[in-house]
């Protein structure tokens, strides 16, 4: 009677201490996981991707009456154009074309359609097909230029552009008054290539010789570049290239 009533004792005891098989505090006993917990790994942060250098110009040759667009000094595309019937030069009311370096100071006509014509830097409504009789408009698009010389400052202000002409039969050979002319088609191409800022430089020259000119100065720009510190971003690049990079892109509709 006396072990009975003990272990009756011991069991009421474990019962007012919360229960069998729980702990002290009312909880579950805490069980053990049969599958471990994989440590945790920290992400990984790819190094971002270097981007690749290109300097892009134009030259514009007077006496081949051609424009080609240049990357890292290698004529990557070659178009015929008509500068001024008047010759070249810089004076107010010449309607000539200036000579030396100048740089896109705005694009203007990025969504127009073909043949498109503008007055006073605006669209009209109206489109025309190529050499349509008559009709000498600008038209499909607008890259107006700023002389960044002493012989082209007036460029700017003079309102020089290179811009599409209706009067395609007619490129080749000196007819404009003062601006750069170009096949629609063309202007539209090089439109795409071009960036505010970037150079543009209209000699007297053959584009032979214009080129290999430009080629020593290409090689040290290139160089400048590549010596970013923290990498050819396009943020650095634009710092350091002043557009010639072609990495700035705004642009007037």
């Amino acid at each position: 009677m006396v072990r009975r009533a003990t272990a009756v004792l011991g069991i009421g005891l474990a019962l007012a201490a919360g229960g069998l098989g729980q702990s002290p505090a009312g909880k579950a006993a805490p069980t053990r996981s049969s599958t471990p917990t994989a440590p945790t790994v920290p992400a990984v942060t790819a190094a971002p991707a270097v981007t690749p250098v290109q300097d892009v110009r134009v030259v514009i040759s007077i006496p081949d009456q051609k424009l080609a667009v240049l990357v890292n000094g290698k004529v990557s595309r070659s178009y015929k154009v008509s500068t001024s019937r008047y010759g070249e030069g810089d004076s107010w009311g010449s309607w000539q074309t200036p000579l030396g370096r100048l740089e896109v100071a705005h694009k203007i006509g990025g969504n127009a359609p073909v043949g498109a014509v503008f007055k006073s830097r605006q669209l009209t409504g109206e489109v025309l097909s190529p050499n349509a009789p008559g009709r000498d408009p600008i038209v499909s698009r607008i890259i107006w230029l700023r002389g960044v010389e002493q012989v082209n400052k007036h460029a700017y202000q003079r309102c020089i552009y290179i811009h599409g002409t209706p009067q395609e039969t007619f490129l080749g050979r000196k007819a404009s008054f003062g601006c750069i002319r170009m096949r629609s088609a063309d202007v539209v191409e090089v439109f795409g290539w071009l960036n505010i800022g970037t150079d543009v430089s209209i000699v007297r020259q053959s584009m032979a010789q214009a080129v290999k000119a430009v080629q020593g100065e290409v090689k040290e720009s290139l160089a400048r570049l590549n010596a970013v510190p923290g990498g050819t971003t396009v943020a650095t690049i634009a710092k350091v290239s002043a557009g010639r990079s072609g990495v700035r892109t705004a642009s007037v509709r």
